[in-house]
């Protein structure tokens, strides 16, 4: 595989950073969702910041992660793990033939939830590099 050349990019929010291709078209709206989408459409990120009133711990993280999903049908078993100071739970699901995974980043009370959809099975090369954008994302704390 070619090397990728990757920049780095932090919305509007400052709640996070992500690094991305490069090549792949980079949207923010106002409401500070940013979308990431490769050159040709095959998929599409989303990332949403958000604050929680609570700090974030697994009963929470748990509900918002069921009420986001809901709809969708289930391809694997959600599991929750560490993300440095803060947790990611994480999911892969289907909704009118395509396929979706969801996480949900927290730190403290903040919060960023991440959709990755593609138009069936995520390829290969596609997993790879939202692999890497993904262990390379920051979510800022109490910003």
């Amino acid at each position: 595989m070619a090397k990728v050349k990757m920049i780095k990019y932090i919305p509007s929010t400052e709640r996070y950073h992500i690094f991305c291709p490069e090549n792949y078209i980079l949207n923010e709206d106002e409401g500070g969702i940013v979308t990431i989408t490769s050159p040709q459409g095959e998929i599409n990120l989303t990332l949403s910041g958000y604050e929680s009133n609570v700090k974030v711990d697994t009963s929470v993280l748990t509900d918002l992660f069921s009420t986001v999903t809901e709809g969708y049908e289930t391809r694997s078993n959600s599991k929750i793990e560490a993300f440095g100071e803060g947790l990611v739970m994480e999911g892969e699901y289907s909704k009118n033939k395509d396929h979706w995974i969801w996480k949900i980043y927290t730190k403290n009370k903040n919060l960023v939830v991440v959709s990755i959809n593609s138009d069936g099975i995520l390829k290969e090369e596609f997993r790879n590099i939202i692999e890497f954008m993904l262990q390379n994302f920051e979510l800022y704390s109490d910003r």
